[in-house]
């Protein structure tokens, strides 16, 4: 059984007999504690005194509201698109290992993505400043906060505020909406104002004197490259003697893809050298894909010819084949060199013509590739990609496809930086000191914006679901339909039906990816 597994059997355990003595000990209430559904409610004064002191500014929260409205209905479209291109690009997904069960928890040290340390502030920063955006909503449009405090089931699952269900019922639907939409934008604009701190003013000031040279963010476990213990991190100086850079080309190099060559770099503290083969290699390949008929993992592409040029390009890096396959067409015809490298030393190449099939207007073959196993690029571009999250970006649609990749930084190392990344830059003060607020704001940015965008779901029992609600319900109201039962009961099946194909929705992505 897996420790994930494991772990989770152990904290039910644990959790059973506190659930069972909050339920039945009538102590439990002196000390806060009672049961809410299957968690443990824990109230405390904490989060009311702060409702109490801060929410007599009602014109300031009145405002806020409806600009929280707004940001809200933007994210719940952000939110859907990225589902719906989940969707479309399962099969690709697909193409890849799961992740597992322990990247859906959110639980820092268990889930390896979200550090200890930093992992929990920026989860209690997250939480508990969407929880107390609810309340000061609540608070400043007169309506009563009966409790405030932590929620528990076998893990920590969050703060919660809980309004006087009277008074909501009564309040009007703008009061309503504002309300549900504090807590998602309040986490939008934390996020944001994190970024500007990580991103503009930490990271913005940076240079690396190895600028332009061709550095190592990656290595494939047992590829050339890792086998030959060249370290992540590493700066590439030379390949066979010459000065290699990723905007070479073909030009100038006395070596060809698919020889064994001499690499020497330089890591934080030392230098090194080691023979590996080179080529564009094939790191995973799409199932049903063109590629998958004639292609295997391992291999190594080096060269392709398009039936529109008949010149062939030979590739000296992942990048050269990534920018030929920009230039494709669905439905082009190319005829693909590669190197097929057998057990031991054996190696033969051979060629496929394959016809494209489409990825919007470009071709897609079906492959992912690194250069001999080595994820390659300049520490300016990582820069860029660390601090912008539209680096490259050409037009509107390009920039909110790179804005959405740029969340996912997490599951390649970037947070903000891969640690083996960080000496290639000279830092304003301590290296140790600057990174370590880089990170601190990045997890609080990345938490407070993961929250935010989720709760935008337009799910019942997600803010976004409770905003869809006195959405549809207005849209009725403006349509002519005065009946206001009649609207609420439409508005609740419309609620049902979006919330089947939300969680549909998700379900089948997450269970792509974890699984």
């Amino acid at each position: 059984m897996e420790t994930v597994y494991i772990i989770l059997l152990i904290l039910a355990a644990l959790y059973v007999p506190v659930y069972l003595w909050v339920r039945y000990s009538p102590r439990a209430e002196r000390y806060g504690l009672r049961k809410y559904g299957p968690a443990v409610m824990l109230r405390t004064k904490l989060g009311m005194r702060l409702i109490d002191r801060y929410s007599v500014y009602t014109r300031f929260w009145r405002v806020f509201g409806a600009v929280s409205l707004v940001l809200s209905v933007i994210l719940t479209v952000t939110i859907m698109y990225i589902l719906a291109v989940g969707m479309l690009n399962l099969p690709s997904t697909l193409a890849r290992d799961g992740l597992g069960i322990e990247y859906a928890l959110a639980i820092p040290g268990l889930n390896p993505l979200l550090p200890v340390g930093f992992g929990i502030v920026g989860l209690i920063v997250a939480v508990g400043l969407h929880e107390l955006a609810h309340g000061m909503q609540t608070a400043a449009n007169g309506m009563r906060v009966d409790s405030t405090g932590l929620l528990y089931l076998v893990v920590p699952i969050g703060a919660f505020v809980e309004p006087n269900e009277e008074d909501v019922g009564k309040a009007s639907r703008k009061v309503k909406m504002h309300l549900y939409a504090a807590g998602i934008a309040t986490n939008f604009i934390v996020g944001t104002i994190a970024f500007l701190i990580f991103a503009v003013g930490l990271m913005g000031g940076i240079t690396s004197p190895y600028g332009d040279h061709a550095a190592i963010y990656g290595i494939t476990s047992d590829s050339d490259a890792y086998i030959a213990g060249i370290p992540a991190g590493s700066i590439i100086t030379t390949v066979d003697g010459e000065d290699f850079t990723l905007d070479g080309g073909s030009a100038g190099y006395t070596w060809s893809p698919g020889s064994i060559v001499t690499v020497d770099y330089i890591t934080e503290h030392s230098t090194g050298t080691a023979d590996i083969l080179w080529g564009v290699y094939i790191e995973r390949i799409t199932p049903g894909s063109p590629a998958a008929a004639d292609l295997e993992e391992g291999w190594y592409i080096l060269s392709m010819t398009s039936s529109a040029s008949d010149v062939a390009t030979v590739f000296y890096s992942a990048a050269d084949f990534t920018d030929f396959m920009a230039g494709t067409v669905p439905g082009e015809v190319v005829s693909i060199e590669y190197l097929i490298k057998g057990d031991g030393e054996i190696m033969y190449t051979e060629t496929a013509d394959i016809t494209l099939s489409s990825k919007g207007s470009v071709g897609f073959l079906g492959i992912s590739t690194t250069t001999s196993g080595m994820n390659l690029r300049t520490p300016d571009d990582i820069l860029g990609i660390a601090a912008d999250p539209f680096h490259s970006s050409e037009g509107l649609l390009d920039a909110a496809g790179s804005a959405i990749s740029y969340i996912s930084g997490p599951f390649s190392g970037f947070s903000p930086l891969p640690e083996s990344s960080q000496w290639w830059y000279d830092t304003p003060f301590d290296a140790g000191v600057f990174w370590w607020l880089c990170s601190l704001f990045y997890w609080i940015f990345w938490l407070n914006i993961l929250l935010g965008v989720s709760n935008a779901l337009p799910a019942v029992p997600f803010d976004g679901g409770f905003l869809f609600i006195g959405g549809v319900d207005r849209l009725l109201e403006m349509a002519g339909m005065k009946d206001a039962k009649k609207r609420e009961d439409i508005a609740d099946r419309a609620a049902s039906y979006m919330t089947m194909a939300v969680w549909i929705m998700f379900l089948f992505v997450m269970m792509s990816i974890l699984f």
